[in-house]
C-alpha cells in the first residue's frame, strides 16, 4: 500500500440522547492521533469537554435534544411518523448537512467516520471523500429499521443527488464481535435495504481505549459497585431503585448521573436519600469512566452498547436495567453467556439486590478470560487499517 501517513480523519458524532456515540469516536479518534494522523471531532457543544479532554479538536455542530419518547414505540407506522419530526425531519436533516459540510470544508479531512449521525457520510460523498459509518446492528431492529426508509425519503426532498443518498458510508463497522450483535439479528428487509447502501457491513471488534491496551485485566477488585445508566434521563428512576436496592449490601457505591446541569443537584440528593447509610459518591460525569469501570467489583449499566463494552472489556460483572429494545437485547445476550444479570423494569427491591449480589460473588476468571478475547479483537486498529486503504485506493483512483 503506497504511503498515506498521516491523514486527515474526520469524527462524527450524535450525542445528544447518548454519549455513547461520541465516546465511540472519541476513543477512535484518540487511536488515529495515536497513530500519527490528524484528527478532529465535531460534535454539539456539550460533549465539547469530553473531546477535548482527550487532547482532540472539537468541531462545533448542532444536534437535536434528547427524545426519550421512541423507546416505547413499537408500531413501525408510529415510529415513522416520529422520525419525520426528529431525525428525519427535512429541517433537521438540512442543517445537519449544511454543519458536516462546513465541517468537512474547515477541516479539509481525507475521509470522515461518523457514529449515529445519518448524514454525514452524505456530505462526505457530495465532497469526493470516503467514509465510513459506526453503528451497533441491533439498532436495525429498533429503532433504524424504521427511520433509515425515511431519512432516505428526506434526502430526495431536500434534492441530494441519488448518487450521494449514502448515509451508510462506503462501509458500516460494527464496533463488536458477531457474537454479541450478529447480522442474522437484524430484520430480513431492513438487511436488505442495508446492503443496498454500502459496499460493506463487516464486525471489526469493539474500540478498545488505549488504557486498557496497556494493561491487564484486573483480579483485584475495590469493594465498589459502579452504577451509570447514561445520561438520557431514561434511568433517573433506576437510580433511585438501585441505589436503595444495594444500601445493604456493604459497597460503596459510585453513581454517575450521565447529565450536568439544571436538575442534576436535585437528583443527586434524591439519589442519596434512597442509598440511606450507605457510602456513595456522586458524579455528574466522569472522565475516569474506564478506570472505575475497570476497578470496580461490579456495575449497573443500562444495557446501552457504549457501557455494555465497557464492562465486558474491563472484565466486570453486570447488572443491567434496560429500557429500549436495543439495551434488552444486549442485556439477553449478556446474560445468556453468562456475563451478566437483569434487572426487570417490575422487579421487586429484593430481586434487584439479589441480582446485584450475583454479580459482586460472580465467577471473576471467567469475566477475566472474555474481556481478554475481547481486547484481542481491537476494533480500533481494524478501523484504521480500512481507513488508510480506503484513503490510498481512492488517491489511486484519482490519479488516473
Amino acid at each position: 500500500m503506497p504511503e498515506i501517513r498521516p491523514l486527515r480523519v474526520l469524527f462524527v458524532a450524535f450525542s445528544r440522547s447518548s454519549l455513547g456515540h461520541v465516546t465511540r469516536m472519541r476513543t477512535a479518534a484518540r487511536r488515529f492521533a495515536d497513530a500519527g494522523h490528524t484528527v478532529a471531532v465535531a460534535a454539539h457543544e456539550e460533549v465539547r469537554p469530553l473531546v477535548e479532554h482527550a487532547g482532540l479538536q472539537w468541531i462545533g455542530i448542532d444536534e437535536i435534544g434528547p427524545a426519550p419518547a421512541w423507546r416505547g414505540m413499537n408500531d413501525v407506522a408510529s415510529l415513522r411518523a416520529f422520525a419525520r419530526t426528529r431525525l428525519a425531519s427535512p429541517a433537521y436533516v438540512q442543517a445537519s448537512l449544511d454543519d458536516e459540510l462546513r465541517a468537512i470544508d474547515g477541516f479539509a479531512p481525507d475521509a470522515v467516520v461518523s457514529d449515529m449521525r445519518n448524514t454525514a457520510s452524505v456530505a462526505a460523498s457530495m465532497r469526493g471523500l470516503p467514509s465510513f459509518t459506526c453503528h451497533n446492528l441491533r439498532l436495525f431492529r429498533h429503532p433504524m429499521h424504521a427511520v433509515l426508509p425515511e431519512i432516505l425519503a428526506t434526502l430526495e426532498e431536500v434534492g441530494i443527488d441519488p448518487a450521494h443518498r449514502r448515509p451508510l458510508g462506503d462501509a458500516v463497522l460494527v464496533p463488536d464481535l458477531p457474537l454479541l450483535d450478529p447480522l442474522s439479528d437484524v430484520p430480513a428487509e431492513t438487511a436488505g435495504l442495508m446492503a443496498g447502501l454500502t459496499a460493506e457491513i463487516r464486525h471489526i471488534g469493539p474500540l478498545v481505549p488505549s488504557e486498557l491496551l496497556e494493561q491487564p485485566v484486573r483480579r483485584d477488585r475495590e469493594p465498589v459497585l459502579n452504577v451509570t445508566l447514561g445520561g438520557s434521563g431514561a434511568g433517573d428512576k433506576d437510580l433511585l431503585r438501585i441505589a436503595a436496592a444495594a444500601s445493604g449490601l456493604g459497597v460503596r457505591l459510585a453513581v454517575t448521573l450521565g447529565v450536568d446541569g439544571p436538575g442534576s443537584d436535585a437528583l443527586a440528593e434524591q439519589v442519596r436519600a434512597a442509598a440511606g447509610d450507605a457510602d456513595i459518591e456522586i458524579a455528574a460525569f466522569r472522565h475516569d469512566a474506564v478506570d472505575l469501570m475497570s476497578r470496580s467489583a461490579a456495575a449497573v449499566v443500562h444495557g446501552g452498547h457504549a457501557s455494555m463494552i465497557e464492562g465486558l472489556l474491563c472484565g466486570t460483572p453486570l447488572v443491567f436495567a434496560p429500557h429500549s429494545n436495543e439495551q434488552r437485547g444486549n442485556a439477553a445476550r449478556v446474560a445468556g453467556l453468562g456475563l451478566g444479570t437483569v434487572a426487570a423494569e417490575d422487579d421487586s427491591t429484593e430481586a434487584v439486590t439479589a441480582a446485584i449480589r450475583a454479580a459482586l460473588d460472580a465467577d471473576r476468571e471467567r469475566h477475566a478470560a472474555f474481556a481478554s478475547v475481547l481486547r484481542a479483537a481491537d476494533g480500533a486498529d481494524a478501523m484504521l487499517e480500512a481507513v488508510e486503504r480506503a484513503v490510498a485506493l481512492r488517491r489511486l483512483e484519482t490519479a488516473h
